[in-house]
C-alpha cells in the first residue's frame, strides 16, 4: 500500500507541522512504507490532488491521510470518494479535530506508527448537491459563527482554542434567525425561522459541541437537529447543555419544545435566498441543498489499538438506539 500525507499547511496556524513531518518520516522509514508528502497550496487543491493520485494509482491500494483540521479531512474524502482502492485517515493538526471525537483514545490519532498499523472501517457519509461530508452539515446560526471563527484565526491577538468561543460571542449579539422550508423524507414539511439546523453522521462539531449524543457512524442514517428561532436568554439558558449534549435525553428525545431531533435518511433545504451552508467548516451559499445519507461510502483507516465507539458499542451491547427510533412526523406549516 501507499501511503500519502496530505498536509495543510494553514491548520492551527501551522504550530504542530514541523512535529508532525518529522513523526511522519520517522515512522515511514522505521517501518519500511511506501509513502508521500503533498503540502497543498490553496482551498480545492486537496481534492485536486487526491482525485489525480487515485487516477495514477492504477487500482493500487492507496491510503490518504489528511494532516490538517476538519477541513482537510473533507478535501480528502470529496477527493477519494468512489474509488474502491482508497483509504482515508485524519492526522489532526487543526484546532478543534471535532470527527475524531467519535472515536475511543483520540490521541492515537495523532500517533504516526499506529496510523500505518491502522485498519479501514467502511463509514457513512453526508451527501448534498453532489458533495460529500462525514461530520456535520449546518446552517444558520452555526453557520455564521464558522464563518466568524475563520476572520478571528487570521489575528494574530487571539489564540486558536479561543476563537470559537469569541466567534459565538460575536454571533450572539447581533440578530439571528433564519427563514427556510425543510422536507424530511419526502414526508413532512416544516416552514419557518430556525436559529439553527445541524444535520450530523458524527457527534460533535465547534470545537466540542455534542450536537448528535446518538448518532453513528455506520448505521445508514443522519440525525437532524432543527432549534426553531430563540430569545437570547433562551440561548443563555440552554448553550451549555446543548454543548455538553443534554438537549437530548437518555431515550434519545429532545428534552425542549423548540428543540427538534430525530434520525432521518433525506432532507430537502430550500429558501428564497441564498444561505450559507457549513459541510465540515466548508461553507457554501445555496438556494436549495438535497442532502442524504450514502451508507458505508468511504473507507476509513482507524488507528491501531483505536475503536469506532459506535462499533466498539455494537459489539459489546447488540443493537443501540439510532435507526430504530421512531420519526416523529407532526406537520409544522
Amino acid at each position: 500500500m501507499k501511503h500519502v500525507f496530505v498536509v495543510n499547511p494553514a491548520a492551527g496556524k501551522g504550530k504542530k507541522l514541523p512535529a508532525v513531518l518529522g513523526a511522519v518520516t520517522y515512522a515511514c522509514e522505521e517501518l519500511g512504507v511506501d509513502f508521500e508528502i503533498y503540502h497543498t497550496v490553496t482551498v480545492g487543491d486537496g481534492i485536486r490532488y487526491v482525485r489525480e493520485a487515485c487516477e495514477k494509482s492504477k487500482g493500487g491500494p492507496i491510503r490518504f491521510y489528511a494532516c490538517g483540521g476538519d477541513g482537510t479531512l473533507y478535501e480528502v474524502i470529496n477527493g477519494a470518494v468512489g474509488c474502491p482502492n482508497a483509504e482515508v485517515a485524519v492526522i489532526p493538526t487543526g484546532t478543534g479535530n471535532d470527527f475524531i471525537k467519535a472515536f475511543s483514545s483520540p490521541e492515537f490519532f495523532s500517533d504516526v506508527k499506529r496510523q500505518l498499523l491502522g485498519k479501514p472501517e467502511a463509514l457513512d457519509l453526508i451527501r448534498y448537491n453532489g458533495r460529500y461530508c462525514i461530520n456535520v452539515l449546518n446552517v444558520g446560526f452555526d453557520c455564521d459563527v464558522v464563518q466568524k471563527v475563520s476572520e478571528i484565526k487570521r489575528s494574530a491577538l487571539v489564540p486558536s482554542k479561543l476563537a470559537y468561543l469569541f466567534s459565538v460571542a460575536s454571533v450572539f449579539t447581533k440578530s439571528f434567525g433564519t427563514d427556510f422550508r425543510v422536507t424530511i423524507d419526502d414526508k413532512e414539511t416544516i416552514e419557518k425561522e430556525f436559529t439553527l439546523m445541524a444535520v450530523a453522521g458524527a457527534n460533535y462539531y465547534g470545537d466540542g459541541f455534542k450536537v448528535a449524543p446518538t448518532a453513528l457512524l455506520n448505521d445508514g442514517y443522519l440525525n437532524l437537529c432543527l432549534v426553531d428561532k430563540v430569545t437570547r436568554a433562551q440561548f443563555a439558558r440552554i448553550v451549555s447543555e446543548y454543548k455538553a449534549g443534554r438537549h437530548i435525553g437518555a431515550d434519545g428525545k429532545s428534552r425542549y419544545p423548540f428543540i427538534r431531533y430525530q434520525t432521518c435518511r433525506k432532507i430537502m433545504l430550500e429558501s428564497y435566498r441564498p444561505l450559507g451552508v457549513c459541510a465540515d467548516g466548508e461553507i457554501s451559499p445555496y438556494k436549495a441543498v438535497q442532502i442524504e445519507v450514502q451508507p458505508k461510502a468511504i473507507s476509513f483507516s482507524i488507528p491501531k489499538g483505536c475503536l469506532c465507539l459506535s462499533l466498539a458499542q455494537e459489539q459489546s451491547n447488540g443493537p443501540i438506539f439510532s435507526s430504530a427510533s421512531p420519526i416523529h412526523t407532526t406537520k409544522e406549516t
